[in-house]
């Protein structure tokens, strides 16, 4: 009886034993898998990330705004904010549309552990200028900024917040009426002999784009360069408009009339081709036709149609129709024609400013 319950006390002892030694590898467990993320969350953040800084700009001015040459001129402050001082981009950053601006030297200052780099910034930018609305066209000028870096081991973030542009600027005939950053990456089928890149691959780059809304704000232009056309227009309707059907007017006089308004046409020919020309100097436009040719090529199809309804009257009038029939039917030409211009332009007009 004495050695039965010495077994059951071993058998006990054994149990808790094996009980303790399970509930102690559970909480072992637990607490390993309680410390995984507590670990990820202490491990540095942004270890395995790209290193970036802040851009951000302040537009100075802008001036010598030239379609003609594809071009105009900026000045603009430049800063950078870096975690760390060798980050700073603004000794290497390449102004893509560039012609070789002017930096001053950088001012590198270190306030709550970041550094920030400042430079002012002169120069003339290339800009591809679409002039097909003109003179009612509104323009996004835009400076390119590229990094010497690729992408996965620098990246730009604009700086939108701070970035701003003098209220002041007032280019001559324009107005400012937009301006902010925008990030952008640049590709290029080459890795500039980077032994970190693939061999024979490509590069893409981090780039900020300043970009400044520009709207045309000179309603004068239009007049001055449309204004011979619309005396044209008037004028050519009112060759339709000169009696031929008087009963004294003997054949040689009607003739004589449909002569005169043949010559009357062939003058608003030379006006509205002479205006062209003039046109073509003022306005250059590599991206097909622009607003104003628009018009004169409508005029220059008014002006032959008015030429072919002469020829046909004149014909007619041989033939020995009634004059005033053909009368009659000058008049609906003209009225038909004036209102077939003016809605034509009013669509040409309307898609511009729209």
């Amino acid at each position: 009886m004495g050695e039965n319950a010495v077994h059951a006390v071993r058998r006990v002892l054994l149990a808790g034993t094996a009980a303790s030694v399970l509930l102690a590898a559970v909480l072992a467990a637990l607490g390993l898998w309680s410390a995984v993320p507590a670990a990820a969350a202490t491990a540095p953040a942004g270890a395995s990330a790209v290193p970036t800084c802040e851009l951000g700009a302040y537009l100075n001015d802008l001036y010598n705004l030239d379609p003609v040459k594809h071009s105009f001129d900026a000045r603009f402050t430049l800063w950078s904010v870096c975690p760390q001082k060798d980050l700073d981009p603004l000794p290497t950053v390449s102004f893509s549309n560039g012609n070789d601006p002017k930096k001053d030297d950088p001012r590198l200052s270190e306030s709550r552990g970041l550094f920030r780099d400042l430079v002012r910034v002169q120069g003339t930018f290339r800009q591809d200028w679409d002039l097909r609305a003109f003179p009612f066209d509104r323009h996004r000028l835009e400076i390119v900024l590229t990094a010497n870096s690729d992408i996965e081991h620098f990246r730009f973030t604009p700086d939108n917040a701070n970035s701003a542009h003098n209220a002041a600027i007032a280019p001559d005939g324009w107005k400012l009426t937009g301006f902010r950053l925008a990030p952008a990456e640049r590709n290029f089928p080459t890795n500039f002999g980077d032994p970190a890149l693939p061999h024979g691959a490509g590069s893409t780059r981090s780039a900020v784009v300043i970009e400044a809304d520009l709207v045309r704000q000179d309603p004068t232009v239009f007049w001055k360069l449309t204004g011979p056309l619309y005396l044209t227009l008037l004028l050519v309707t009112a060759t339709f408009l000169l009696p031929a059907h008087h009963r004294e007017l003997g054949i040689a006089e009607r003739l004589d009339s449909l002569q005169s308004r043949l010559a009357l046409l062939g003058g608003g020919l030379f006006v509205v081709m002479l205006n062209m020309q003039q046109v073509s100097t003022v306005v250059t436009s590599t991206r097909g036709l622009t607003l104003v040719d628009w018009l004169h090529l409508l005029t220059l199809a008014y002006v032959l149609l008015a030429v072919l309804a002469t020829v046909l009257c004149w014909r007619w009038t041989v033939e020995g129709d009634d004059p005033a029939k053909v009368e009659r039917l000058n008049r609906r030409a003209a009225v038909l024609g004036l209102v077939g211009y003016c809605a034509v332009a009013g669509v040409l007009v309307g898609l511009s400013v729209g």
